[in-house]
């Protein structure tokens, strides 16, 4: 059994001493805690954890070929028998099969016939289509056991991080409606089902309502833990910290809107009442509301 998530961590007398961020982990942990302690029971010896212990957010790149063939590896194994590997022939065919389903596709410059991008050539937008498409993929058609669950969340913890860097997402070229196509699945946590949220309020900024990279996904108790427990974007942080840089690029983003509108005043993250507005739950109560008056 294998889990990912984030944990507050020191060193204690030269033992390391590590605190569960997401609560809704420690079923997961209790889990592997309990396996572990009835093996030992059973063989008499100590099973020793295998950690990799990381600090992220200083110096990492993002890999987007590692990361494609992580979660085709994963696809696989969800439909294997035993969870088995593919083997290198077996990845790539598969690799080949999804292409097809979610890769940008470019005309054959010498039929026109349109052919799918393949990884090791395709730009970061192109990269990042594919590997949308691969998470939905796995979130819609995949039952995962917990290790290959903590396999797809690292790489969805990577690739929040790395698209928080970006001049250019992929969210700046398509609607919300277009990500709803895609994105089924909490972008804090990976867990389903999700509702759609302003990052950026619609009364803090107006014009950023229809823009898809002022959208967050969330299970509605991660929307009830930002509203309820956190009272800074900083406390949202220490338990989601790959989601800083996605929120920091919508604030930009809306003050750049504010200026070009020549509008006064800039829209800060310190002002919690701009933040986190669920847009389904808003576009239900306007259905209800036209319902009633017969519209």
């Amino acid at each position: 059994m294998k889990i990912c998530s984030f944990f507050h961590g020191c060193l204690v007398n030269d033992k390391v001493v590590l605190k569960i961020t997401d609560e809704k982990d420690l079923i997961t942990l209790r889990k592997l805690f309990k396996s572990k302690s009835e093996r030992e029971q059973r063989t008499e010896k100590e099973i020793l954890l295998e950690c990799e212990i990381d600090a992220a957010f200083q110096k990492r790149t993002f890999r987007q070929l590692r990361a494609v063939f992580k979660i085709v590896t994963v696809i696989f194994q969800s439909d294997s028998e035993n969870h088995r590997p593919p083997t290198e022939e077996e990845k790539y065919s598969l690799y080949l099969d999804l292409l097809d389903l979610y890769a940008d596709k470019i005309p054959n410059r010498y039929t026109g016939e349109l052919r799918s991008i393949h990884i090791s050539e395709a730009n970061t937008v192109a990269g990042s289509h594919l590997i949308d498409g691969l998470l939905y993929h796995v979130t819609t058609l995949c039952s995962l056991p917990n290790d290959l669950q903590a396999t797809v969340r690292s790489v969805l913890y990577e690739w929040e991080i790395w698209r928080g860097k970006q001049e250019h997402d992929i969210n700046d070229d398509r609607t919300i409606e277009q990500m709803r196509e895609y994105l089924v699945y909490s972008e804090a946590s990976g867990r389903t089902p999700v509702h759609f949220h302003h990052i950026v309020s619609r009364g803090a900024c107006p014009a950023a309502i229809e823009k898809a990279w002022n959208i967050l996904a969330l299970t509605p108790d991660e929307h009830n833990f930002f509203h309820q427990q956190c009272k800074t974007w900083d406390e949202f942080f220490e338990v989601y910290p790959h989601l800083r840089g996605r929120v920091e690029m919508a604030y930009r983003k809306c003050n750049e809107l504010v200026q070009r509108n020549n509008e006064i005043g800039i829209i800060s993250m310190a002002d919690m009442d701009n933040a986190i507005e669920d847009i389904d739950s808003v576009e239900s109560l306007v259905d209800m509301t036209l319902g009633a008056q017969g519209k």
